[in-house]
């Protein structure tokens, strides 16, 4: 079954207002001295569960190379961002904890004023929001994933 040109071009727009919306959320995370990947990689350390707290877990969580994701912490680390932790029953690993400094950056997290956009949306329409997105992200991590 093939779709109509109006359902495509549909599709085509839908997706670039994502786009959009994107680049729009990006952009404002040009702030306080850092970059929105650096504000990704915060928000990860801070909200992960310990043992997630790892180069190499953060860089599946960002879809990136642990090349990259390190280059990243280096960066935090230099900033006073991130601390290295040593876990005691394998010194091998190295968790990484935002420190007081980080914390107190989060609390004016340039996402917080998107996320308000959203919550002055309906109850049902976040939902359906959610959903919506969650689809649509699970196909696209599909096809990357079926291209490697």
């Amino acid at each position: 079954m093939s779709k109509s040109p109006s359902s495509q071009a549909s599709a085509q727009a839908i997706a670039e207002v994502m786009m959009h919306i994107g680049h729009l959320a990006d952009s404002m995370g040009y702030t306080q001295g850092l970059k929105p990947s650096q504000w990704t990689a915060l928000r990860y350390f801070a909200r992960a569960n310990p043992s997630q707290r790892t180069v190499s877990a953060f860089a599946e969580f960002h879809a990136t190379t642990r090349g990259a994701a390190s280059q990243m912490v280096e960066v935090l680390v230099t900033k006073n961002l991130l601390t290295r932790v040593p876990v005691p029953e394998d010194r091998r690993v190295i968790q990484l904890h935002p420190t007081p400094k980080a914390l107190e950056l989060l609390e004016n997290d340039p996402l917080k004023e998107f996320a308000g956009v959203i919550a002055a949306l309906s109850g049902p329409d976040q939902l359906q929001l959610a959903d919506l997105l969650s689809r649509v992200l699970r196909g696209l991590l599909n096809k990357r994933q079926a291209a490697a």
